[in-house]
């Protein structure tokens, strides 16, 4: 099997971003849940304020790894496959600007001594949009994975 680079560097940001939003569903938030309301609000502004520079770069890379990979690695690529997981990742970075990143915006205004009296809604939408975004990346992963065989 040749090892195409273009794939490699596919798999590498599918899979950190995966890896991300699947610690963050399954441990970070349900450990912040049991938090009381400022701590909780707080890290939470931590955490989008760190992840916001970690995090871009590895959600964008995917899609001209893919891209890529399907332009030059045709031999050792399943191209339907790559073609998926390449819209799964556009995907994930829909769901990032079009829910999750307004909603961002909104909790790391909060004063977490002052908050909203409905600021448990916004974090469960934020919750299920990252859910459903978490599953998308964990089905880029699989994807750009399984083109490789």
């Amino acid at each position: 099997m040749i090892i195409c680079l273009a794939q490699v560097a596919d798999v590498l940001g599918t899979g950190i971003v995966a890896g991300a939003f699947f610690m963050g569903t399954f441990a970070v938030h349900p450990a912040a849940s049991r938090l009381e309301a400022s701590p909780h609000v707080l890290l939470r502004q931590e955490l989008i304020r760190r992840l916001a520079m970690f995090l871009p770069p590895f959600m964008f890379l995917p899609i001209p790894a893919s891209i890529a990979a399907l332009a030059f690695c045709r031999p050792s690529i399943s191209w339907g496959l790559d073609a998926v997981g390449c819209a799964l990742s556009l995907s994930t970075i829909g769901i990032t600007i079009a829910i999750n990143g307004p909603l961002n915006r909104r909790i790391a205004s909060w004063t977490p001594d002052r908050l909203p009296s409905d600021w448990q809604d916004f974090v469960q939408r934020w919750n299920m949009a990252h859910v459903i975004r978490m599953t998308v990346a964990v089905g880029a992963f699989l994807c750009a994975i399984l083109a490789m065989s």
